[in-house]
């Protein structure tokens, strides 16, 4: 996959490591310069970290070069809030963010995915030199779009995790911070288990 990641910080880092050793091509914004027209072939943008640094890279690109592509929501708040503290709060932030966007990214197929995962957890799977499938780290998503979400569910696969799809866009508030899933790193069964509970099902 040809990928270009938006924002720094830890989880960008992690992403980066993860993708560079998965076989994948990846642009960072800074401070590395893009071949000539390399946005028009991109498989995959990721936006992670706190938002302001990723508006800060976006600044720096046209959005027409961006148009029509596949975009990871993993945005990370300054400062999250408890889990379960509010899923008023957690429902308004996805919409506030996939908003923002589409507004700078036009017709942008938005998968969310990531930022509910601590960094941590990604950097202890960098570390890993083999993965064991009884510990899989699973990697929640939420998407409307069914051929961006296989596409990113690839990308999780190859990294060393498992995807595990919630749903629509419209269950996207349980990987927000206040979700009931945010900041939790959980194996394949785990997320089972949790996702039951949510429905009501454990």
């Amino acid at each position: 996959m040809r990928i270009r990641i938006f924002g720094c910080g830890p989880l960008a880092a992690a992403l980066i490591g993860l993708a560079d050793r998965a076989g994948h091509t990846v642009w960072r914004s800074r401070p590395t310069s893009l071949p000539p027209y390399a946005d028009e072939l991109l498989d995959l943008v990721i936006l992670a970290g706190e938002r302001r640094t990723v508006d800060a890279d976006l600044a720096n690109v046209s959005a027409e070069s961006l148009c029509d592509l596949i975009v990871v929501d993993a945005i990370t708040p300054v400062r999250a809030a408890p889990a379960g503290s509010c899923s008023g709060s957690a429902a308004e932030a996805i919409s506030a963010t996939s908003l923002w966007i589409a507004t700078m990214l036009p017709e942008a197929r938005i998968v969310h995915g990531f930022a509910s995962v601590p960094a941590d957890a990604f950097m202890e799977l960098l570390s890993r030199g083999s993965f064991d499938d009884t510990t899989m780290l699973a990697v929640p998503i939420a998407g409307d779009d069914v051929e961006a979400k296989a596409a990113v569910e690839m990308f999780i696969r190859d990294i060393g995790g498992e995807p595990f799809d919630i749903g629509p866009s419209t269950v996207a508030d349980v990987l927000a911070p206040g979700g009931p899933l945010w900041g939790k790193a959980l194996s394949q069964l785990e997320m089972f288990e949790a996702v039951g509970w949510l429905a009501g099902d454990g």
